[in-house]
């Protein structure tokens, strides 16, 4: 018996077909809602396909989320096209210690030099670490130090640099200036640098002074008998004593400023000076026998400048004749003088002349006798 093929009711596939369009329409229409976009993450792109309608959504489909410290542009609520760009830049947070001033910033910078142009840093700052190094998501921390004009006066010149050292100590070291442990700054050495700072060197030397001073003697009298009354013998010359004194003198730059005495030390005493003093009265004069009057009244002023100018110390250019009346030795003692006639008063050496007038008379003085 032959099984016949049921035929298909119209209805049946009427139904199939609607079911089969409806798949297709879904399937495009799902198609049509896919957007592939690009996402650049810390400057690296890759592309992303997306069904939803804002960036949140891509940043989800790519597994990724902005932070409260990260860049995102366009911003997470903004409507997403197909072709759309999203760059989203990750936080890092830096340790700074500026000129020795510690803060903590946030960036999104991949490079040290591209944070410092972030945080507002000047270019030519002084980094404890590469400029072109990457910093990681983890953050680092950096020692920077910005330049500074400073202006340094030492030795009579001034010299300005522009330093990223720290302190003053730095500074100087910078514009080769060496101290000496007896020099003065105006500012101490770990003071920290700021613009336009002036750091004045003040230089301090010293140098030794000898000096020597003569101590004055004392001039004693003492009694004679075998002088004559006005008449005085030196029997000691006295000579001074030395104390020699040593002092330091500070120079500031260049110019002695302070004199201290160190020590004092006498290297030698003084010698008092002794003089004999006549105490023997003095015989009565003679008269002179040849005259027949007393050499009291004769003129021995005249006499006496004549001879030696009134000079009672006066020496002959041969030197024979001394004194007011030009006594050779011999004749000054054969009238009882003693020692040099120079060293006579006045008095005495007329007393003597006398008597050697009343003995020879004006003969005695060829040239200048005539005055008397």
């Amino acid at each position: 018996m032959t099984r016949r093929t049921p035929l298909r009711r119209p209805a049946a596939l009427v139904l199939q077909t609607a079911v089969l369009t409806a798949l297709v329409g879904g399937a495009s229409a799902w198609t049509m809602t896919t957007k592939t976009v690009t996402v650049s993450l810390d400057g690296r792109l890759r592309e992303v396909r997306t069904h939803g309608g804002t960036v949140a959504d891509a940043l989800t489909a790519a597994g990724l989320s902005a932070g409260p410290h990260d860049l995102l542009a366009p911003s997470a609520e903004a409507p997403l096209d197909d072709g759309d760009r999203i760059a989203l830049r990750r936080g890092r947070q830096l340790q700074l210690v500026v000129d020795g001033v510690r803060r903590s910033v946030w960036v999104t910078a991949a490079s040290v030099d591209e944070a410092l142009a972030q945080v507002g840093l000047r270019a030519d700052s002084y980094v404890s670490a590469s400029r072109s190094r990457s910093i990681p998501l983890t953050g680092l921390e950096l020692d920077v130090r910005t330049p500074k004009s400073v202006a340094v006066v030492a030795d009579g010149t001034v010299k300005v640099i522009s330093s990223t050292g720290l302190t003053v100590r730095d500074a100087l070291v910078q514009a080769r200036v060496q101290l000496r442990p007896s020099d003065r700054l105006s500012l101490p050495r770990t003071t920290r640098l700021a613009d336009l700072m002036t750091i004045r060197v003040t230089r301090i030397s010293g140098r030794t002074v000898v000096e020597s001073i003569a101590i004055p003697y004392a001039t004693t009298s003492k009694p004679d008998a075998t002088l004559y009354r006005g008449e005085t013998k030196v029997l000691r010359p006295g000579s001074p004593g030395v104390l020699v004194r040593t002092y330091t003198i500070t120079v500031v730059d260049g110019k002695p400023s302070a004199k201290k005495l160190v020590s004092e030390k006498r290297t030698a005493n003084p010698v008092g000076r002794v003089v004999l003093v006549g105490t023997k009265a003095r015989p009565a004069a003679r008269r002179s026998s040849s005259t027949g009057t007393g050499a009291d009244g004769l003129d021995w002023g005249a006499l006496a400048r004549c001879e030696s100018g009134g000079n009672p110390r006066a020496v002959s250019s041969t030197g024979k004749y001394r004194g007011l009346y030009q006594f050779s030795i011999s004749t000054w003692r054969g009238v009882g003088g003693a020692g040099d006639p120079i060293d006579a008063s006045p008095a005495e050496q007329t007393y003597r002349a006398k008597i050697l007038y009343n003995r020879s008379g004006r003969g005695s003085w060829p040239v200048c006798g005539r005055y008397l």
